[in-house]
């Protein structure tokens, strides 16, 4: 077992260091507090090589790997504590990802050199008003006709609907459609390169779009959209007819590691902060970290974060196998890594954040500190974002004791 990073993760990791001070940190506070991600970030992150940092060359990108993406994704997370770059920038790996690897050559040539650009978005369209985690029992629907596919729906607290549609590429998500009856079960869905705007910003007014005002991440935008009886071409199908479930699966333990990577950069900032804290803030004459309360408090805390990061590590690591290695690891194997690593990272770091706040008293509770940003940031994914807690701990139990266990199973 070799628990040391190589010299070349070592390098990404000082580039994204060196991006969040020179791009995030003087902008934190405007990004955190009812501001969107400034353009010209926006355009240093895809300069940097962090937008579609896992895409192959073909198209642009670095070929990188998962393991270090996530180390991207935590470095940012540790300037924008509130999570929206970070989850932009996670949200532009790993669903173009699932593009390349299972869409048409002409969708690919479309849409993902210009994700790479900066220029358009593409994120996840799976959630319904009935439920983000009973997938089965969406109603989004599309039906073959003519050589069209012809859809209908709803999707909401989707990430990045602003976004996809003000970007001068424009944008869309890889949408989880029904396509067949729905007594196959997982077998009736399909995804879609869905797009609100195409990359040539021509604008699908057929579409009705919302934008939800969230307490927290207010630099990405969430919303949703829907439609009726629109057209979309078949080149625009991602996947085989009736193996949508099987990809959006895929794609989400994709997104979970780098999920689970965010919530770890943004306790590890909270962290550095409540040390300094600690150190300069008198109390009755001395230093607050005097207090062998608080010392015991951070210990904890710390051990708990290094817990998080370490199974983070494991399950890039794990996917990697996958993605790089070309290992045909079980599913169940991924899915154990995963989902560890997503139940575990966001209570964690929401923990440190508000043991953090506390320890900094009064000055937690207003906006002259991130901390209030960081907290709201990191519960969008402790209640629902990317699977909530408890999906995770049915995933686990589920992978441990066998699918006959499943409470929801008649």
């Amino acid at each position: 077992m070799d628990f040391s990073f190589t010299e070349d993760d070592e390098m990404v990791r000082q580039t994204a260091r060196e991006f969040v001070k020179k791009y995030i940190l003087p902008k934190r506070d405007k990004i955190a507090y009812g501001n969107k991600i400034p353009d010209e970030i926006i355009k240093a992150a895809s300069d940097a090589g962090f937008l579609g940092f896992n895409i192959s060359e073909k198209y642009g990108g670095a070929g990188g790997s998962i393991h270090q993406m996530s180390i991207i994704v935590e470095e940012l997370a540790r300037g924008d504590v509130s999570m929206a770059l970070p989850v932009y920038v996670l949200l532009l790996n790993g669903w173009p990802l699932m593009l390349e690897k299972y869409g048409s050559e002409e969708a690919k040539e479309e849409i993902l050199p210009s994700v790479l650009k900066g220029r358009t978005f593409f994120g996840i369209g799976s959630t319904e008003p009935s439920g983000g985690s009973d997938v089965m029992s969406e109603k989004t629907n599309a039906t073959f006709r003519n050589g069209k596919w012809v859809a209908s729906g709803e999707k909401v607290f989707i990430s990045g609907v602003r976004e996809a549609l003000e970007l001068p590429g424009g944008g869309g998500f890889l949408t989880l459609m029904r396509t067949s009856d729905p007594s196959l079960g997982s077998k009736s869905f399909t995804t879609f390169a869905f797009m609100l705007k195409d990359v040539r910003g021509n604008l699908n007014k057929e579409i009705s779009t919302t934008v939800f005002n969230n307490i927290a991440r207010e630099g990405l935008s969430t919303g949703g959209f829907s439609f009726s009886d629109i057209e979309i071409d078949d080149k625009y199908k991602v996947g085989d007819a009736g193996k949508g479930f099987q990809i959006i699966m895929e794609g989400f333990n994709v997104a979970r590691i780098y999920v689970a990577a965010a919530c770890n950069g943004a306790a590890s900032e909270a962290i550095d902060m409540g040390i300094d804290h600690m150190r300069t803030r008198k109390l009755f004459g001395q230093p607050l970290g005097r207090q062998e309360g608080l010392q015991f408090e951070l210990s904890e805390l710390y051990a708990k974060l290094q817990s998080s990061r370490l199974l983070t590590q494991k399950a890039a690591w794990t996917l990697d196998r996958v993605y790089k290695d070309k290992e045909k690891l079980p599913m169940s194997e991924q899915n154990l890594a995963v989902s560890m690593a997503k139940m575990t990272a966001p209570p964690t770091a929401h923990e440190i954040i508000t043991k953090v706040m506390v320890w900094h008293g009064a000055m937690a509770y207003t906006k002259d500190t991130p901390l209030g940003a960081a907290q709201g940031g990191v519960m969008s994914y402790y209640i629902g974002a990317e699977g909530g807690i408890n999906i995770m701990k049915l995933i686990i139990a589920r992978e441990l004791l066998g699918k006959e266990f499943l409470s929801y199973k008649s």
